[in-house]
């Protein structure tokens, strides 16, 4: 035998309950009417007064009697016939009221239970379509099917609403989660690659780094010239070499208090030259943070050198400290050509560059540095031009 379904589980709890007070309503009507009856022995006791009042009244006959006592005889017999008539009526009427109660009281009942069984439908769907729906989304969430749209489910008792609400918010967490997974096992595998390419191209570069010196020692200015572009490609090796190995590394460093007020006020002033202009503003004296001091540095460092590159001479690189309740905020704006909105999802991304001597790793560095500390790193564009990196941190 099949299970019944909530729906129709919960309709048949709402039928019982409802024939429960029916079936005692008709009980207390019966057990009231049948206490109430006059019955037989109510019957009895009237034939056997009557009886007396006439043996009373067939011994006064004949005898004398003044006109008031024999006018008071008459209306006592007349009041007596007159009781025993409506004594008898009533008995007849009350013998006849258990039927008729009882159709009364069929009729009421069937009407009750037809509107419980119209209202318990209804509400049975009402209660019993939410939780069918909420079993078939958390079925969806294993399967990793998107959810229907908020404009499907309008309507409804608002506490379903909150837990439809609810099981959003735990599909797009779960999603996130796995997305998150997924990346950092990518980088993962990034940076294992990227670390065992850096070790290959770090054996070859310290003997032709040195063999380089040694060549320079007698070179012509020809030859010296090209050894010129070996040592600098070289260079260039050797930083892509050490980009590779921080690739998916975790930081090593134990944890500090880091105040950003003056890490990135110092670093402003180092890393823009003096052709471009310098702007720092900050909310508070001390904004401290407890994060790893250098991978940290290595971060800001990437983007603002980044903010420089971008911007030609006359340009602006404008720094932005702010706090937000649990959050700290820091905004490297630049006044360069920006990034154009398709490309900027991607420039988090390894290996994805723009520039001819780029390696494509620095700013995915950055987003595992700040991603690392618990925080996130976004772009958008400066108004009036340019690009503005947007990294957040908790406090």
């Amino acid at each position: 035998m099949s299970r019944l379904s909530f729906r129709g589980r919960l309709f048949a709890v709402l039928l019982l309950v409802s024939a429960v007070p029916v079936g005692l309503m008709a009980y207390a009507g019966y057990v009231t009417l049948r206490t109430s009856d006059l019955g037989i022995e109510g019957r009895s006791e009237l034939e056997r007064i009557e009886a007396s009042y006439q043996e009373l009244n067939r011994a006064l006959t004949g005898l004398p009697m003044a006109p008031a006592a024999d006018a008071a005889r008459v209306e006592h017999e007349r009041a007596l016939r007159d009781f025993g008539i409506k004594f008898r009526q009533v008995g007849g009427v009350q013998r006849q009221l258990p039927s008729q109660l009882g159709g009364v009281l069929g009729v009421a009942a069937l009407v009750l239970l037809f509107t419980v069984a119209v209202v318990g439908t209804a509400l049975s769907r009402q209660l019993a379509a939410p939780l069918d729906e909420v079993v078939e989304w958390t079925g969806r969430i294993e399967r990793r099917e998107a959810l229907p749209s908020e404009s499907d489910r309008s309507r409804g008792i608002p506490e379903f609403a909150e837990l439809r609400g609810a099981l959003r918010d735990l599909a797009r967490s779960l999603e996130q989660g796995r997305q998150a997974e997924l990346e950092a096992e990518r980088l993962r595998t990034f940076g294992e690659v990227a670390r065992r390419v850096a070790h290959e191209m770090k054996n070859p570069l310290t003997p032709i780094r040195l063999a380089v010196l040694q060549l320079r020692r007698g070179a012509t200015p020809e030859t010296a010239e090209l050894l010129e572009v070996i040592g600098a490609e070289s260079a260039r090796l050797e930083a892509m070499a050490r980009e590779f190995a921080q690739l998916g590394r975790l930081p090593e460093t134990v944890p500090s208090p880091v105040d950003l007020r003056e890490l990135l006020g110092e670093m402003l002033a180092a890393a823009v030259p003096d052709s471009i202009a310098r702007e720092f503003s900050a909310t508070e004296e001390a904004v401290v943070v407890e994060a790893q001091y250098d991978p940290l540095r290595r971060a800001f460092s990437n983007i603002l050198r980044n903010a420089v590159e971008a911007c030609q001479p006359g340009g602006t690189v404008a720094v932005t400290l702010t706090r937000e309740p649990g959050v700290i905020e820091v905004r490297i704006a630049d006044s360069g050509p920006g990034i154009p909105a398709e490309k900027r999802d991607l420039v988090f991304q390894p290996y994805f560059t723009d520039k001819r001597d780029g390696t494509g790793l620095g700013l995915a560095i950055v987003r595992q540095t700040v991603e690392q500390h618990g925080g996130t790193i976004t772009v958008t564009d400066t108004p009036g031009g340019g690009a503005t990196f947007i990294v957040r941190l908790p406090a």
